[in-house]
């Protein structure tokens, strides 16, 4: 019996608003706030800052040597092509993540706006929520795996040169002894620093200091992503509910107050989802731009790399990672297309259901329903079109035909 009221509690259950954000209010730490009302105690607030402050340092001073390495490798006619090609992936991924950061910090006030209007929309009571189908809206368990995947993707990276040190540490116990074997201290990246790390300390304090500019880096890179996707799924839900209600609404002219009522409160909700469509379009319109040059250069990055060192451990990160990074533009894309056909989709549900039935009053805020549906809502880069499932084709057909071109003007002609 209880397991029975076990399932049936999980049928009932509804999520609610604070479930979607709780990825994104999670990842948004390292700013050193979130958008949830949940009170803290001074103790915790400081906490919060003092995690933010020390990940942005760290990301800062790593950032600051990989710069200075790969600019005095490009002086010296990059001697040792492996590390200056590991090193630039580094400044590629440390450079968009300040970039994204900066871009997301700048509207981080017009984010929370939108959070909050949100919130004032979402349906509050449990039969209501059934009928805007919250859970089919959800984060679907698929995107979860590629977020997830992403962040153990990095993990893997980020902690296999301590990894690769305690191996050989071990195995070196083995051979020689606990006195004669030598600990590696591998660190993540291979670079001088402003102290030696060849100590105990000094290399837990190096490690240390990576890791948070490893968590800075995927944060920054992913955190108004998510926070973008959370937003569009949310509009989608609430497109979707417009559309059922609109498409089994049947309007009479006998019934004219009602329906008047109806229609108002339809046109009214219409219009705060397009106007919070517009205000995404503002906040995370450079975030997109720099999510299609990152994932670009990257896919970019990889090729070369390929070409130049073959199969190595340093492939392996790479196939490791690539996936995620395609997969993060991809999410984008994919949110970005249901979004499109959502907003259209109203104008026709506008169009097909019993207008004709109604009052000349209803029919004309009908049409104005359907002319406001023409202008379909769109995730748009800045600068550039709207981004949807044939701008990720675009981009990888393009990045293809870069690696194809570069791998027959340089490459080919050198063999």
């Amino acid at each position: 019996m209880s397991i029975v009221r076990v399932k049936k509690a999980r049928v009932n259950f509804q999520r609610d608003f604070r479930d979607f954000c709780h990825l994104p209010n999670y990842l948004m730490r390292i700013y050193g706030r979130d958008f949830s009302e949940r009170k803290r105690t001074k103790w915790q607030t400081l906490l919060l800052r003092l995690y933010a402050v020390v990940t942005v340092s760290s990301h800062i001073y790593c950032f600051y040597f990989i710069s200075q390495q790969v600019f005095l490798m490009f002086l010296s006619g990059v001697p040792n092509l492996e590390l200056f090609l590991r090193l630039l992936s580094g400044f590629n991924y440390g450079l968009f993540a300040i970039m994204k950061y900066l871009a997301f910090k700048n509207r981080i006030t017009d984010a929370a706006a939108i959070n909050r209007v949100l919130r004032e929309i979402y349906p509050k009571a449990g039969r209501e929520r059934i009928l805007y189908r919250v859970n089919a809206f959800f984060w679907p368990k698929w995107m979860l795996t590629v977020i997830y995947f992403y962040f153990g993707a990095v993990a893997f990276i980020v902690l296999s040169p301590l990894l690769e040190s305690v191996i050989v540490f071990v195995i070196g116990v083995g051979r020689l002894g606990w006195n004669e074997a030598q600990f590696g201290y591998i660190k993540l990246y291979d670079i001088p620093y402003s102290f030696d790390h060849r100590s105990p300390f000094a290399y837990v304090l190096t490690y240390s200091i990576e890791l948070f500019h490893a968590q800075f880096v995927i944060i920054c890179n992913v955190c108004g992503d998510i926070w973008l996707l959370c937003y569009a799924m949310q509009l989608c839900m609430h497109l979707d509910y417009l559309i059922k209600i609109l498409e089994h609404y049947e309007p009479r002219v006998e019934h004219h107050l009602r329906d008047t009522q109806f229609i108002a409160g339809f046109s009214q909700k219409h219009q705060i989802l397009l106007n919070i469509a517009d205000d995404v379009n503002t906040v995370f319109g450079v975030q997109l731009l720099l999510i299609l040059i990152s994932t670009a250069a990257t896919i970019c990055c990889a090729g070369i790399y390929t070409l130049t060192q073959g199969v190595g451990k340093e492939l392996l990160e790479y196939v490791a990672f690539l996936p995620c990074v395609v997969g993060q533009y991809y999410l984008i894309c994919f949110y970005g297309q249901r979004l499109v056909s959502s907003s259209e989709n109203v104008g026709a549900a506008a169009y097909n259901h019993a207008w004709y039935n109604g009052s000349p009053s209803y029919k004309k805020s009908v049409l104005v329903i359907m002319t406001r549906s023409q202008r379909s809502m769109k995730l748009k880069a800045y600068g550039l079109s709207s981004v949807s499932l044939g701008s990720f084709r675009m981009v990888m057909s393009e990045s293809y035909r870069f690696f194809a071109v570069l791998k027959h003007a340089v490459f080919d002609k050198k063999n």
